[in-house]
């Protein structure tokens, strides 16, 4: 190596060092990390801070942020990602603060990311926005809206059946559920959310695949913090991917907002109503009508609601069924006990569920429950905070990301005693009454809480009672266990293998 080269890397061993020297220094003595130093958490490194101790599998990521860590540190730890300090809570007494605070609204910075999809809908919104936007909203969720679906969960619940029975056909040994819940659950959005279906269980489209390759890249892109920056990411072959990708998914709904916009005008003009055969109202037609009416919204306006929701009701939705199934193939006795109650309410029947039926499934939501409390869809949510505030026996500076980890908090052995046991009973009434109501929060909690999680619920007891109507489950020796991991939804990151027979 000649003397040039030597002074040159010098020069930059030099500098590296001396940045990691200056950050060192202002790591120990600015306000901000003073008062997030006095946070347990694991020792940050200079500039990547504890990056290095998340690399790996998406499995290891989950493990280490809400297991072993509040093991380690306790129910609040902080940990730094670069500059970026997050503050890890799996507390619900801790957790009730932040979650009922009306002003504690704002997301998380990586939820930023899902700018570019869902622009500035209902998820990732703020302020006067977010509470226009809730309040608009929420009566497409009532009850009796709900009930007027329910013909259709259960034509849908009916093809993934035959999806099902063609798939036991054709494998030898288990089949991997996840993939047909995907498709399902992708059609029953597309119907309540658009007014139409997009038939994924039965045919495969481009916006099928857009659909679930969008996710994808946003997974893959918040594990790598270089590519944080949006005009850098938009250079690179993912970003010129996603770039397309959305490209297919804003054209297929705009096109949706088109055609129906045209048909509820025709209506309208034959003074006729769209819901005489058919009762079921999509979430777009309130949203037109409000456009219409009140002229508040605009098309993307629009567009960016509707993709928010076929985002939280799709993939969410999904998962947690998969992971049903797999608790019940992993307790047959509890699987057998669903079986009886179904039988009680259904006898030997295969007509389809109604909407009395429902509040006679007390155990099947049990075991829904208890599989939500181990597999929460969404492990972890973040908040924001814009100004310095208490939190237990710690004072938490402006700027910091809150952590919300419901995986860790459900699996917290303070609350529930043998926490990686599957137990339905924990959900009696007689054993939850005192839990604390911040114990449990698959749905989120508070102000900002899933406004979809009754259509979840009633749409995931239709399907689930008609498949455990129909079929056992059960999983063979040979079958790959399913590995839990942190992609924005728990989802099993090798599948779900299950083995199904005709009952």
């Amino acid at each position: 190596m000649s003397s040039e080269w030597i002074i040159v890397a010098a020069a930059f061993v030099s500098s590296i060092s001396l940045i990691a020297l200056l950050q060192w220094i202002y790591r120990k003595t600015s306000p901000f990390h003073k008062a997030v130093n006095k946070i347990p958490g694991p020792i940050p490194l200079p500039v990547v801070g504890n990056f290095f101790d998340l690399l790996g599998g998406f499995d290891h990521i989950l493990e280490k942020l809400q297991i072993k860590w509040p093991e380690k540190y306790g129910e609040i730890y902080r940990v730094f990602i670069g500059s970026a300090c997050s503050i890890c809570i799996t507390s619900p007494e801790l957790l009730e603060k932040i979650m009922n605070s009306r002003t504690i609204l704002e997301k998380g910075a990586n939820y930023n990311y899902f700018r570019s999809w869902l622009g500035d809908g209902l998820l990732i919104s703020s302020g006067d926005k977010w509470k226009q936007r809730r309040r608009l909203l929420t009566p497409a969720f009532h009850f009796q809206i709900l009930e007027n679906f329910l013909p259709f969960f259960n034509e849908q619940s009916a093809i993934l059946c035959d999806q099902i029975e063609k798939r036991m056909v054709e494998a030898k040994a288990e089949i991997d559920v996840y993939p047909l819940f995907i498709r399902c659950t992708l059609d029953i959005i597309c119907g309540s959310a658009m007014g139409t279906v997009v038939n994924a269980q039965t045919q495969n489209s481009e916006y099928l695949h857009s659909a679930i390759r969008i996710r994808e890249i946003l997974v893959e892109r918040n594990r790598k913090p270089w590519l944080s920056s949006d005009w850098f990411f938009a250079l690179t072959p993912l970003g010129r991917e996603q770039k397309s990708v959305l490209k297919v998914i804003h054209q297929f709904t705009d096109n949706v907002i088109f055609q129906r916009r045209q048909y509820l005008n025709e209506m309208k003009q034959k003074h006729a109503t769209p819901y005489i055969k058919d009762k079921r109202r999509p979430l777009l037609d309130l949203l037109l009508q409000t456009a219409d009416d009140e002229t508040v919204l605009t098309q993307e306006n629009i567009r960016e609601e509707i993709s928010t929701f076929m985002f939280a009701g799709h993939d969410t939705t999904a998962a947690a069924m998969s992971w049903f199934l797999y608790c019940m193939a992993t307790n047959p006795q509890c699987q057998d006990r669903v079986f009886d109650e179904l039988h009680d309410i259904f006898g030997a029947s295969d007509r389809p569920c109604s909407f009395d039926d429902l509040s006679y499934m007390k155990y099947l939501e049990y075991c829904m429950k208890e599989t939500l409390r181990l597999y929460p869809s969404a492990p972890s949510f973040g908040r924001q905070i814009s100004k310095d505030m208490k939190l237990g026996k710690y004072m938490i500076p402006a700027g910091c990301d809150l952590k919300i980890m419901a995986y860790g908090l459900h699996r917290n052995p303070r609350i529930y005693p043998n926490p990686n046991e599957y137990n339905p009973e924990r959900f009696f009434p007689d054993q939850c009454a005192d839990r604390h109501p911040y114990a449990f929060i698959p749905f989120s909690a508070g102000p900002r809480n899933c406004i979809g999680q009754k259509f979840a619920m009633v749409e995931m007891k239709v399907i689930l009672s008609t498949l455990t109507r129909r079929y056992k489950f059960h999983l063979s020796p040979l079958s790959p266990r399913p590995i839990p991991s942190f992609r924005v939804v728990l989802e099993p990151m090798n599948g779900m293998h299950i083995v199904v027979s005709k009952r």
